[in-house]
């Protein structure tokens, strides 16, 4: 491995951004932005322009990414959310919906702010498996999805009131080169409850048997977990932090 297009890990090596494969399917909002816009970014990927001006069309937009928008939107009330990854809408044939939120948390720097006996606090608290991300140590848990998240500044977004969720997995991870701060990456799975669509259907006629839908939110945990796989750092120069010997 060589090229400009790498950087290899040594102590003065500082992650500035990051890389990630999103299968086809997810739709990108990056942190930051008010509905309007997101609602407006989303549009741009799907090469729709909707006309918000019009009930039906409010409705069916809502339908597709209402619930799943609104956690997004919610989990950067303090502007800590890099980027959103949404479900382009219920499964297909589903009221299946997924996001995933990745956002940095900052840990004030003290005597006790070790951050490795912060992840494996959540060892012992959570149950969590240690794990390896992009070449730092992390955890990764499952939330009960019939309890509510807990609070605080470690908790997943509330999602919308129809929104059901049906799973939540966690991963807190170490970044390279920081000792202030470490990475959640946040995968919800629920049920868009959204009553009647836009044409009158009735959304519980794509509702899938229990069988099927604990299928398909394993299928979704296992996407999720094959895109942590291609997680990387960048440096500030846009460079792939690797472990890897540099020719």
């Amino acid at each position: 491995m060589s090229g400009p297009g790498y950087v290899g890990r040594t102590a003065g090596t500082v992650a500035a951004s990051y890389s990630i494969v999103v299968p086809p399917g997810f739709v990108r909002v990056p942190g930051g932005m008010d509905a309007p816009d997101a609602v407006a970014f989303v549009a741009v990927q799907l090469g729709e322009q909707p006309d918000l001006g019009t009930e039906a069309t409010v409705d069916d937009w809502r339908l597709r990414f209402g619930s799943a928008l609104a956690s997004a939107l919610a989990a950067d009330a303090n502007g800590r959310v890099l980027d959103s990854y949404l479900s382009a809408g219920p499964l297909p044939g589903t009221d299946i919906v997924c996001s995933i939120v990745v956002a940095s948390l900052p840990v004030t720097r003290s005597e006790h702010a070790d951050l490795d006996r912060l992840l494996l606090r959540r060892v012992a608290t959570h149950g969590a498996a240690p794990i390896v991300l992009a070449g730092d140590p992390a955890v990764v848990w499952d939330d009960p999805a019939a309890e509510a998240p807990p609070r605080g500044s470690l908790a997943a977004p509330d999602e919308a009131a129809d929104l059901t969720p049906l799973r939540r997995r966690t991963v807190l991870a170490r970044v390279a080169g920081h000792d202030d701060r470490l990475l959640t990456l946040v995968l919800t799975i629920g049920s868009a409850q959204a009553g009647a669509t836009a044409s009158g259907e009735s959304a519980t006629e794509t509702e899938p048997d229990a069988d099927a839908r604990a299928r398909i939110v394993d299928a979704l945990t296992d996407v999720f977990d094959a895109m942590l796989s291609t997680f990387r750092w960048r440096d500030a120069e846009g460079r792939l932090v690797t472990d890897r010997p540099l020719a």
